[in-house]
């Protein structure tokens, strides 16, 4: 039996948490009570009496809007990266906006941010579309009452639509609600945290917000990414016609300051837009019809003291709390709610691991396919490889030296060639991994230079001169790939290879390409399987060295590894180098890709993936 794991909150938190467990199959459950998650990345779509149906950003207009003085640090683009995962065109487009002072005068340099096409809710669309045949996705749910249990946890839940309650079975649970409203919940089901971990938690304060929406006419047009503020009622004034969210135009979203929605937030909808449209008229015009104009409040709109850890754990509850009243590092409260949930990912994937370390009733998801990885080294040979099974690539060149950087112009090629995932490898010489510092400089410009590029990852090993990780740079890279990162046969040359896969696990990589420490991955495959063992959820092993079709059913069965990379070459003659082979010694072998290896490999893989289930 896999173990599952419930997340109460479908936010961008939550989603996360969700998507990044499903990736590695865990078996999961999120239970939100607003109508097809989101959270406060919220998109409203109204009827109008007309026909028409507008939409309205009612959560952040804008992602990653600066002010000149706001001190906050550069955008970590944590949001827009976890897009880039996703299949279809980029969501988010920059959009211009006006910034105003005190005086309503425009005030500073000219300022954009990120907005989704089709409103921000969209995002956590693609993520429910992603996973709609394994995620048990329960919208429009109450979350009543948690009850602890000797194997984990019951959610006893209320259909917000039906009134109909159900309970949902969890080995672990994460809760990513604002952080008053998860403390809520606890003690409402007599749950203690820890005192510690409680008074740090009662100190997470959020500011309020009121949003008024409607449909105006008669006003000058706005900036596509609206106008900001600086004094007044309002904070944020945005048309989302213009920024494309809606087809309707002057569909009109407006927010008010945290110190005009503390001071009015228990007035009635009609005194609040008795004080609120006068000075909307004043930019935006009339309301195209009084009945078309609405209230939304944000009782917790954003994180003022947030918590600086991403992420916390109660071991002994099996229970993690995330959200973006944590991981107060982050600038941004949207790219908060990414790190946080992906830590969170990460620690209940932990939790699940030595559950399954304690006992036999459950174990670690076999797929339903296996994941095949193809080296690849030009541009034909990766559109040769997904025509005959690939799943993902690796793309490099010198496979004959082990692998090397590739040019950003093979990288393009690739990229316009095959849609599906390409990593690429990083290792700016043949030979060993301590990296001069100028190599390592080389190194991280190639990783932003490709990730920019549309890389969906990175591969390299970064070695101390006494044969350790070096933490300090792999943590670089790593946090420059947003955790897209795996870490190569590096891996083989350390000499305590448990303690590394820990260490890698706590740098945040993806994953690790190793045979084991031996020559090919079916001389390693004990040293796999125990590997396989001790990661659980937590990182993907990705076995390596000389994968033939003839063996592969085998690894993965002793292994119980779901997926494999495989280089499948052959040599080759060159007609040229033939006339003189004195001369071309010196030019090193050619190889060549095998299509018939790679069919094999398919074959074999996904007739062990019917065996096993």
């Amino acid at each position: 039996m896999t173990p599952r794991v419930a997340i109460v909150g479908g936010g961008l938190a939550g989603l996360t948490v969700a998507h990044r467990l499903l990736a590695r199959n865990v078996d999961v459950t999120v239970i939100d009570k607003g109508r097809r998650g989101g959270g406060r990345m919220c998109t409203r779509s109204v009827n109008l009496p007309d026909g028409r149906t507008a939409r309205f950003d009612l959560g952040p207009p804008l992602l990653y809007a600066r002010r000149a003085h706001d001190g906050l640090a550069p955008p970590a683009y944590r949001v827009s990266n976890l897009d880039n995962e996703l299949s279809g065109p980029a969501l988010f487009k920059y959009r211009p906006l006006v910034r105003l002072g005190a005086d309503g005068e425009p005030a500073g340099a000219p300022t954009d941010g990120l907005a989704a096409a089709g409103g921000m809710r969209e995002l956590a669309f693609r993520l429910l579309a992603l996973h709609r045949d394994r995620l048990d996705f329960r919208d429009h749910t109450l979350a009543e009452r948690l009850e602890r249990t000797d194997t984990g946890w019951k959610v006893h839940t209320r259909s917000l639509r039906d009134g109909f309650e159900s309970v949902v079975y969890a080995n672990a649970l994460v809760l990513t609600p604002p952080v008053p409203q998860t403390l809520r919940l606890l003690h409402q089901s007599l749950v203690t945290l820890p005192d510690d971990l409680d008074r740090v938690l009662e100190g997470v304060r959020y500011t309020r917000c009121i949003a008024v929406y409607g449909v105006f006419a008669g006003g000058e047009p706005l900036q596509p990414g609206g106008v900001w503020l600086g004094d007044g009622p309002f904070e944020w004034i945005t048309d989302n016609h213009r920024k494309e969210v809606s087809d309707v135009p002057s569909s009109i979203t407006a927010l008010t300051t945290n110190e005009w929605a503390t001071a009015h937030w228990e007035a009635t909808d009609e005194c609040l837009l008795e004080w609120l449209l006068p000075p909307l008229r004043s930019r935006v015009g009339e309301p195209v019809d009084p009945a078309c104009v609405w209230v939304h409040r944000w009782q917790w709109a954003k994180p003022e003291t947030p918590v600086r850890a991403p992420c916390a754990v109660v071991r002994n509850l099996a229970l993690v709390l995330a959200g973006d009243g944590f991981a107060g590092s982050c600038a941004d409260p949207a790219d908060a709610a990414v790190v946080s949930g992906e830590a969170a990912a990460l620690r209940t994937a932990t939790l699940l691991t030595e559950l399954v370390r304690t006992g036999d009733r459950y174990k670690v998801a076999r797929p339903t396919r296996f994941t095949l990885e193809i080296a690849v080294t030009t541009a034909d040979e990766a559109a040769l490889a997904v025509e005959n099974g690939a799943d993902r690539l690796e793309l490099s060149s010198g496979l004959e030296v082990g692998g090397l950087t590739p040019s950003m112009g093979l990288f393009r090629a690739v990229r316009r060639r095959v849609d599906v995932p390409v990593y690429v490898l990083l290792r700016p010489r043949p030979g060993g991994f301590v990296h001069t510092f100028h190599e390592f400089e080389t190194m991280q410009a190639d990783a932003e230079a490709f990730l920019a590029a549309g890389a969906d990852g990175i591969v390299f090993g970064a070695l101390t001169p006494g044969g350790h990780i070096d933490r300090p740079r792999c943590r670089e890279l790593v946090d420059t790939a947003s955790g897209r990162a795996v870490f190569h046969r590096a891996f083989d040359f350390l000499a305590r290879p448990l303690r590394a896969l820990d260490a890698l696990i706590d740098l945040g990589f993806e994953r690790v390409l190793t045979s084991g420490g031996a020559s090919t991955a079916e001389t390693g495959a004990t040293r796999l399987a125990e590997l396989v063992r001790h990661a659980g959820w937590r990182i993907q092993i990705l076995p390596a060295g000389k994968i033939l079709p003839e063996t592969v059913a085998d690894l993965v069965r002793e292994t119980r590894c779901d997926q494999v990379h495989a280089a499948v070459r052959a040599p080759a003659t060159d007609p040229v180098l033939a006339r003189n082979p004195r001369l071309a010694i010196g030019f090193g072998g050619l190889t060549e890709m095998s299509a018939q290896l790679i069919r094999g490999l398919r074959q074999q893989l996904d007739g062990a993936a019917d065996s096993l289930s």
